[in-house]
């Protein structure tokens, strides 16, 4: 493979991978912004769960049965409000995985496509070193010097 399709190459590369990098760090913040919301959806539902409390007073048989009820409705809710905390830790922590495994891949084809430029300045150097001198310059600076 020559070096100009070479480098193409690589710059197609470095291109696909910036795009996995940032795909994988929107994919990290939509998963930190559902992780975030189940949290306030668990917290929601345990204060609302402590302000149904029973409370010292005079009330009567059916406040209380309906106090229980909806206290256990808030249960059953607080229970799948923690499953989906988890679910969605779970998910963030996959999320940061995979943008910590694109930022690897960004920078290994950036340091190759370094090392390609690298390569290509050295042949530069040695193609213009090994160049034929002008033969007019070089004779009369000999002829001023001497």
């Amino acid at each position: 493979m020559s070096r100009g399709r070479s480098a193409d190459r690589l710059r197609r590369v470095l291109k696909v991978r910036g795009l996995q990098l940032d795909l994988a760090r929107a994919e990290e913040a939509a998963a930190a912004t559902a992780h975030g919301s189940a949290q306030a959806l668990r917290d929601r539902i345990n204060a609302l769960g402590r302000d149904v409390a029973p409370a010292a007073g005079g009330n009567n048989g059916l406040n209380l049965l309906a106090a229980a009820h909806y206290r256990s409705r808030l249960q059953r809710s607080s229970e799948e409000a923690i499953r989906r905390v988890q679910m969605a830790g779970q998910k963030l922590d996959l999320a940061r995985a995979a943008t910590g495994a694109a930022k690897r891949d960004h920078g290994a084809v950036e340091k190759l496509v370094d090392r390609a430029l690298d390569v290509e300045a050295a042949a530069a150097r040695r193609a213009m070193e090994d160049a034929p001198q002008p033969v007019r310059p070089l004779a009369r600076s000999l002829q001023r010097d001497g």
